[in-house]
């Protein structure tokens, strides 16, 4: 038989390389007010006959009353049971009818209505689109049953142990008393206790135009685009600013964190640290180290626990960057059996990504993902409505996107060594396993690591 080599063509002998990066062409946004003060930002795009609408409320989570976790959340899924003069079916019918597609949806800073629908229904569309934000049902009767939905998603949320580490780790690493730190969905205690009265509060504290933005992007016509918003949404009636909430330092995180699950093939692990907020300028290039660190499928992570050690089918890392200081996440699904190898793994890379230097090639590699990924977001009628709904979330600048790769351009292996020193941490990063306790303390305790501090699949103390 010949060798294989002989029959390769000659290019596959010579590893690909990032050749010269293309300039970003970013749309031009027009930008004006409707008479109740919401601001609109439109960006005309016409390779197909789409429109997309992303209305922004500057309210989520965030917004929700102590000891009423999950009201942003059940409010925004109410909004559509019913608008106007339509039920929910009706309205579902009627969106069916124009071809659109309307999602609401909330997070930790925010809450969102996101409307896409081909040009020819646009006007129509957007007048649906206008009761559910000015003229909801939100009766009695819906949220009973919407409420049932609800608490059975909840509850199921216990057995899955990738959504259980996130209600822990941020239960565990921001505390109960931060915005960030409970359940955007709530609990079944919480969601048990809100009223429809509860929900119509939120929506007409926080549902609002001087709380809120909009972007229309799309094949629109630009003549008639004021007029049209104005006849949807000038009926909005602007009200006083929100309440402000508070936002509490950081509590003394616990080493390690173990959720039991008794019998499990695998351990959910996430290593947690402070990280920075949405507005940091240093948010570009930690952008970049984490493309390194844990990002991309090639980073120094994955490379470590899925390549060379088998651990895991995917290792990953992020930072959150939202309006207020988010957090450094290190995470993975490992074999019950390598748990505490593959923590000494983790522990070691982050270790190294503050005493091993950045080499220009993974820079390199980094800046032409984040750059891919930019443009990726820009390239669609929703994306770049979803783009500068972010933008307009966070209070940046419209040429955010530009100026985003420009910090990449300027970003030297130096500034990553220092952010890597700043902010990835192994001595201080919160440990936090879901797993078989019996199957693997014993080996994180021989690890040097502490009894570990207990807690059940919705972050209480045991």
């Amino acid at each position: 038989m010949s060798d294989r080599a002989t029959l390769s063509p000659p290019f596959m002998s010579v590893p690909p390389r990032v050749g010269p990066l293309p300039a970003l062409e970013a749309p031009e946004p027009v930008c004006f007010s409707l008479s109740n003060g919401l601001g609109v930002v439109a960006v005309r795009r016409t390779v197909a006959p789409i429109v997309a609408v992303s209305v922004v409320i500057r309210s989520g989570s965030d917004g929700d009353p102590p000891g009423m976790s999950g009201l942003g959340a059940a409010t925004a899924d109410m909004l559509d049971e019913g608008a106007g003069a339509r039920d929910a079916l009706k309205l579902a019918e009627d969106l069916e009818q124009l071809g659109a597609d309307l999602w609401l949806g909330c997070g930790r800073d925010g809450s969102q209505l996101s409307l896409q629908v081909p040009t020819s229904g646009f006007s129509a569309a957007l007048g649906l689109a206008a009761d559910v934000l000015l003229r909801p049902r939100l009766t009695a009767e819906d949220w009973t049953r919407v409420r049932g939905d609800r608490l059975t998603a909840v509850v199921q949320r216990r057995d899955q142990p990738e959504t259980v580490a996130s209600v822990v780790g941020d239960r565990v690493f921001f505390g109960d008393a931060h915005p960030y730190g409970l359940p955007v969905d709530g609990f079944e205690a919480t969601v048990q206790r809100i009223t429809v009265d509860d929900i119509r509060r939120f929506h007409d504290t926080y549902y609002r135009p001087s709380n809120g933005s909009l972007v229309v992007s799309g094949d629109f016509d630009p003549a008639a685009l004021r007029d049209e918003l104005e006849a949807a949404l000038g009926a909005w009636a602007p009200g006083p600013p929100p309440p402000a909430t508070p936002t509490p330092a950081l509590p003394a995180a616990p080493r390690l964190v173990l959720v039991d699950r008794p019998g499990a093939p695998q351990s959910v692990v996430r290593l947690l640290a402070p990280g920075v907020d949405r507005l940091s300028p240093d948010r570009p290039t930690l952008s970049m180290l984490n493309a390194i660190l844990g990002g991309s499928f090639t980073s120094r992570l994955n490379f470590n626990l899925r390549e060379q050690k088998g651990y895991t089918y995917g290792a990953h890392s992020s930072f959150s960057f939202l309006r207020r200081p988010g957090a450094f996440s290190a995470r993975a699904a490992v074999f019950t059996e390598v748990t505490d190898a593959a923590i000494a793994e983790f522990l070691s890379e982050l270790r190294g990504m503050r005493e091993n230097p950045v080499t220009d090639a993974e820079r390199t590699k980094a800046r032409a993902m984040l750059l891919d990924r930019v443009a990726e977001g820009l390239a669609t009628t929703g994306g770049i409505a979803a783009t500068f709904g972010e933008i307009n979330l966070y209070g940046l600048p419209l040429d955010e996107p530009q100026r985003f790769i420009a910090a990449l351009e300027r970003a030297s292996a130096a500034d990553l060594d220092r952010l890597a020193r700043t902010y990835v941490n192994p001595d201080q990063a919160c440990i936090v396993v879901i797993g078989d306790r019996a199957a693997i303390e014993p080996a994180l305790r021989a690890r040097g690591l502490p009894a570990p501090d207990l807690r059940d699949a919705d972050g209480n103390r045991l």
